[in-house]
């Protein structure tokens, strides 16, 4: 089901995806694929979301700026994997579902980060101050995503040059 809805949605408009769709390409139920999705746009979503909680935790927890380009490389690298999807999931923004799984889990690693390397913490925050490391990292994951909804319109799609770009764009206490 998750392979079907992946296929469709790298070649058609991802809000454009019936569930009947889904369906007829994996062979299945209207019952069953609503006992495991509400929707294909939620599916395709959850099926990202949990590629990319995988592909960015074998980063954690970061520390430096290699364990950064690292997970970022890895984060553009799963978009670059499924550029096709996230294409046509874009309307002036990634469809709101792809967009929250992509700043939800940046916004968890850059969290557990701040936990991890209090001597990261910006000046001016509180190390203790949990509602503004919250906002810190909130801050960034919304920026990366921002920065990944630019670059997957860059041609050729360049993988080493959205990690350096992003990078360089990062305040430097993250990698302290």
């Amino acid at each position: 089901m998750r392979d079907a809805a992946l296929t469709l949605a790298a070649a058609a408009p991802l809000q454009s995806i019936s569930v009947s769709e889904v369906c007829r390409a994996a062979g299945i139920t209207r019952d069953t694929f609503y006992r495991h999705a509400p929707s294909p746009v939620e599916l395709v979503a959850v099926t990202l979301g949990e590629e990319l909680a995988e592909a960015i935790g074998r980063h954690d927890p970061l520390s430096g700026l290699e364990a950064f380009r690292a997970a970022e490389r890895s984060l553009l690298q799963h978009v670059a994997d499924h550029v096709d999807v996230y294409r046509n999931a874009m309307g002036p923004q990634l469809l709101a579902p792809l967009r929250a799984n992509l700043e939800r889990t940046i916004h968890a690693t850059l969290r557990t980060h701040l936990d991890q390397h209090p001597q990261s913490v910006p000046a001016g925050v509180d190390a203790a101050d949990e509602d503004a490391l919250d906002v810190v990292a909130s801050y960034a994951a919304a920026g990366t995503v921002g920065a990944v909804e630019r670059w997957i319109h860059t041609e050729p799609l360049d993988v080493d040059r959205g990690v350096a770009v992003i990078i360089a764009a990062s305040p430097e206490f993250w990698f302290a």
